[in-house]
């Protein structure tokens, strides 16, 4: 006798159906596999297109930090050659001699920039002779060459190698001398009266002449009190000075400022009030720098230096 079938039978035949090595096996529906090569496709064809534009506007962003980079060498060079337009060789390295090539190649070590000693040039108009009324003036030239990492920007530059430009121009300026104070005299010894003489009978005696009275010297100017502040609104901004240096008015007032930045930087003359960019190649916000004021009067130079810390 045959054994009953069983209920489940058929159903464990239908599953056996689709088991790998059967009549069916599984395959992805044709539709997915297409679409994932067709993305692959346009992902290869965009992504070299996207890697020029993000180079595009790293470049582009190179060469606006290079042309601050000139403006600041110009601008440095110039506050150094107001202060010495003589120490100046053309084409010379930087020296103890060459002060003014020094400022201006400085600015710009460790950027995207190439300044060479041939790229700086210094005119003085009418002279650089200093302490004349009006002052001549002064002009730092600085020409730096930039190269492009991407062929994009070479059409709108005329090339990948690209020349910056700028020149700066200041005051020659003259520290007074310092006025030596002028000693008090000391007081003569006054003389003894002697007696009248007795009139003679008959004749009125003449009244003794009166002395003129000596000029008093002039008082001498006490050195200045010096002092500033500073503020700075946010790391990307320059820091600002103000001096609280004392007296500012009368015969015995500040008549130069002199500011030394910590960082190599120089300015000088009337500036009671000046802005300086730490932002410079290699420079980290939050960065303390030693800042020197020195202020001069009729009667001497003072300084100060106090810690300036930068934002970060």
């Amino acid at each position: 006798m045959s054994p009953l079938p069983r209920p489940w039978a058929a159903d464990r035949k239908r599953s056996l159906g689709h088991l790998p090595g059967r009549a069916h096996r599984f395959r992805l529906p044709r539709g997915r596999s297409s679409a994932r090569g067709q993305a692959l496709l346009e992902l290869a064809l965009v992504a070299p297109v996207l890697l020029l534009l993000v180079l595009a506007a790293l470049d582009l962003g190179r060469l606006f930090y290079s042309q601050i980079t000139v403006v600041d060498s110009a601008r440095a060079g110039a506050m150094e050659a107001a202060l010495e337009p003589t120490s100046f060789s053309a084409g010379a390295a930087c020296s103890s001699t060459n002060r003014v090539m020094c400022a201006a190649t400085n600015e710009s070590s460790g950027s995207f920039v190439t300044i060479a000693p041939a790229d700086v040039a210094l005119s003085c108009s009418p002279s650089c002779a200093k302490g004349v009324s009006p002052a001549n003036r002064v002009t730092v030239t600085v020409t730096g060459h930039f190269s492009l990492l991407t062929p994009l920007l070479s059409v709108f530059t005329g090339g990948p190698n690209v020349t910056l430009r700028s020149a700066a121009t200041a005051d020659i300026v003259t520290i007074p001398a310092i006025a030596a104070p002028t000693p008090s005299p000391s007081p003569s010894p006054s003389p003894s009266p002697s007696p009248p003489p007795s009139p003679s009978p008959g004749v009125s005696p003449s009244p003794p002449p009166s002395a003129s009275p000596s000029p008093s010297p002039s008082p001498a100017c006490p050195p200045p009190v010096p002092g500033f502040t500073y503020h700075q609104q946010n790391k990307n901004q320059d820091v600002d000075f103000t001096s609280i240096s004392t007296p500012t008015s009368g015969p015995c007032a500040i008549t130069f400022w002199r500011w030394e930045f910590g960082d190599g930087q120089t300015g000088a003359g009337n500036l009671p009030t000046t802005s300086h960019d730490y932002n410079t190649a290699g420079a980290t916000s939050g960065e303390s720098y030693a800042v020197t004021l020195t202020v001069t009067n009729p009667g001497g130079s003072t300084s100060i230096t106090l810690t300036v810390v930068t934002r970060s």
